[in-house]
């Protein structure tokens, strides 16, 4: 758990550079609604929208049931921006503890200045509502057979949240502990990237919503997307029209923004095929996507490799001729993928590791390391886990170099 500030009270605040790991975006799941849109009515207890996927024979949509709260309603708009500036919270910590913490310590003011507001006393209380919001949501798979409708349990996002008193200040502070499944899925590191630089310029909050839209739309098709009118209405929230001008009125304002700012390079309507009176709507990335695809693509392979691409070729950039050499790399990128590409400040002690444990004592060693960090039994970084999962092995085995007091390893 997180007892310390994310930010010191004179530091920058970097919010157009954010980016957040996990293995579902959830920012990308169309359940925002725009302004007024909000409210669970007896008509509307719930929402059915789809994700879209890569499956083995292509494109899949996965039906995603959102339960909000009775009493808060739909998360807006506005509680995706704050969402947004959460992710780039906990982005922070993690570029800086080389882990997601399950508990996230930050204080209204934190999260309001990540939004690049002012904190006041009625931003205080949207970021409360915010917290209530998210807490109080449900998302489950959406099902249905010949028997009627079947869902699976739902998830929350949030699993608990705290408020209290930071000490010799007049403050109060949101302790926010990530349910289990979004935790972990934040840690392991397999996962999409989302950057947050183009939504922090964005002034409509149609734009706002299209924009995490065909995020996830684009990177499914690599740059192509199409959807049905019907389903964008559902997805965020816009009244239904008839006739096509209707239509392209209501959308070229937000379509017109996200090509000033080149994430959109066209978009067009045809009149859908079939008799159910709808239309499809075609849209095509433009050059600000693709410049965010390839950064993303970049730190996810990055992340997936490990440090360990420099330690595998010399300066000249040879292939080492050792065997020896070329085992320790290769063992050296087994350590990186699980403790994550920020701790190489601790290769003096992995090289010593890999020269003292065979192989498959080192597999079991992470394999349990996994294990506690996975079902929330430790409280620290993965490498120092490790560091002392190994010092263990070594004295209870009797390994030289191994026998003596452990030594604590600070960073």
């Amino acid at each position: 758990m997180m007892t310390h500030s994310i930010l010191k009270s004179d530091q920058a605040i970097g919010r157009r550079d954010g980016l957040i790991h996990s293995e579902v975006s959830i920012s990308e799941i169309p359940m925002w609604q725009l302004p007024g849109k909000g409210k669970v009515s007896a008509e509307q207890p719930s929402k059915v929208v789809f994700r879209t996927l890569k499956g083995k024979q292509g494109q899949i949509k996965v039906p995603i049931e959102i339960i909000p709260s009775a009493k808060w309603g739909f998360p807006t708009v506005l509680d995706l921006e704050y969402f947004r500036a959460f992710e780039r919270a906990l982005t922070i910590v993690w570029e800086r503890e080389g882990i997601v913490p399950d508990v996230l310590q930050i204080s209204g003011r934190e999260l309001i200045r990540l939004t690049g507001r002012e904190p006041n006393g009625d931003r205080q209380r949207e970021v409360r509502e915010f917290l209530d919001r998210l807490s109080g949501l449900v998302l489950q798979e959406f099902r249905q057979d010949k028997k009627g409708r079947r869902s699976e349990s739902g998830v929350h996002i949030f699993e608990r949240i705290d408020r209290h008193e930071l000490q010799d200040t007049e403050q109060w502070a949101h302790q926010i502990r990530l349910a289990d499944w979004y935790w972990a899925n934040l840690n392991n590191f397999h996962c999409h990237v989302q950057d947050q630089r183009l939504f922090w310029s964005l002034r409509r909050d149609l734009t706002k919503l299209l924009y995490q839209h065909l995020h996830s739309l684009f990177r499914i098709g690599r740059g192509a997307a199409s959807e049905s009118y019907s389903e964008l209405t559902t997805h965020v929230s816009l009244k239904r029209l008839r006739a096509i001008s209707e239509v392209r009125r209501q959308l070229q304002p937000a379509h017109d923004e996200l090509e000033t700012l080149g994430f959109l390079g066209k978009w067009w309507i045809e009149r859908a095929t079939n008799e159910t009176k709808d239309y499809l709507i075609f849209w095509e990335a433009g050059p600000a996507w693709y410049e965010v695809y390839q950064i993303e693509q970049a730190r996810v392979q990055a992340i997936e490799q490990g440090p360990v691409r420099e330690v595998l070729t010399h300066e000249s950039g040879e292939v080492p001729a050792s065997y020896d050499e070329i085992e320790q790399a290769d063992a050296l990128k087994e350590i990186y993928d699980f403790v994550g590409r920020n701790d190489q400040a601790y290769e003096p002690f992995w090289k010593k590791v890999i020269e003292s444990f065979t192989r498959t004592i080192r597999h079991r060693v992470i394999a349990e390391v996994r294990e506690l960090a996975v079902s929330r039994r430790i409280r620290t970084t993965r490498a120092r886990a490790l560091v002392s999962a190994f010092q263990r092995e070594g004295k209870r085995q009797g390994v030289p170099g191994w026998t003596g007091r452990s030594r604590q390893i600070t960073s």
